[in-house]
């Protein structure tokens, strides 16, 4: 308990905050309470995984294990707690309701469902829930940054995560990584996943990003941590070894590979609209269980491998 200074109790606190705001309403919107996660659903997201980075990095520094220095452990807590209070502080003041939703919906888009001028924002009240996950967020942001100033902090070196064994840049890690980015691209960004039609005849085509935000934010976070270990693996500095790595990016990809077929099988519409499924979505899906499959050959072909041992793919 001595390595945690008053810095990472606040953080600590920030966190509480920010996860008790998540079970609350935020706005109330023509009178209808919105829910943190579907009033909110990206920014809740945020604020959830600010909060999972926030506690991580404070048991880091406790445990003196941090693969960063102690101030850059508390500056990795701040930033995250800078970025979440601005999401939500921008939603604040142009909160996301009555936007218009336009022929082609893609991860970008001139309304207020996606980012619009505060005067374009429809009114909505705000809730307690939403300011105390602003208190969350600033308190995460503060506490981060006395902690990197404080002597504990400076004092503390980085720890290698670098596993024994390593492999380096193999066939099936670049699949993995190539897949991990085609399960976003195709399924998230500009593609089209559903084409619907509603009772009017109105015909609208959807990327996942906006119908979807859930599985939206696993697939962008998954992606990016696969890229960043299929990195560090290329740099001969990878966190697991072989048949760990392989077994942890399986794991990731099953999970996205599972909610994407999960939105193939059950869209996310109402019952009275009729809902296509689009080849971005089979694509989306076929790029991720390429991942999984990848991974999988990945951790299985060298499972056995000894350090120092001549790799041969």
């Amino acid at each position: 308990m001595r390595n945690i200074t008053i810095g990472l109790w606040l953080v600590l606190a920030g966190v509480a905050l920010q996860l008790s705001s998540l079970i609350t309403n935020y706005f109330s919107y023509r009178g209808e309470p919105q829910s943190a996660w579907m009033g909110l659903p990206t920014t809740a997201e945020l604020i959830l995984f600010c909060a999972v980075v926030a506690a991580i990095a404070v048991g880091l520094a406790a445990t003196r294990r941090s693969p960063l220095t102690g101030s850059s452990t508390g500056l990795l807590a701040s930033a995250a707690g800078v970025i979440a209070a601005l999401q939500l502080s921008y939603r604040m003041i142009a909160p996301p309701f009555g936007g218009e939703v336009p022929d082609h919906v893609t991860i970008l888009g001139n309304s207020c469902l996606f980012w619009c001028l505060p005067s374009q924002a429809e009114p909505a009240q705000i809730l307690p829930g939403a300011w105390v996950a602003l208190a969350g967020c600033l308190s995460v942001a503060l506490g981060g940054l006395l902690h990197s100033q404080s002597r504990s902090a400076k004092q503390t070196n980085a720890v290698s995560w670098v596993a024994p064994i390593q492999t380096g840049l193999t066939p099936w890690l670049s699949l993995a990584a190539l897949g991990a980015v085609g399960q976003l691209v195709f399924g998230f960004t500009f593609f089209s996943f559903f084409r619907t039609i509603g009772r009017s005849g109105t015909e609208t085509t959807w990327s996942g990003w906006l119908p979807m935000p859930h599985t939206a934010s696993w697939i962008f976070v998954t992606a990016i941590v696969i890229l960043l270990l299929v990195r560090a693996a290329s740099r001969r500095r990878a966190p697991l070894e072989p048949f760990a790595l392989g077994g942890l990016i399986a794991a990731l990809a099953a999970i996205a590979s599972v909610r994407i077929w999960f939105r193939i099988l059950t869209p996310p519409f109402g019952p009275t609209t009729q809902v296509e499924i689009l080849p971005g979505a089979y694509l989306s899906l076929i790029t991720a269980l390429l991942c999984l499959l990848a991974a999988i050959v990945h951790a299985v072909r060298f499972r056995n491998l000894r350090p120092g041992e001549e790799i041969r793919t």
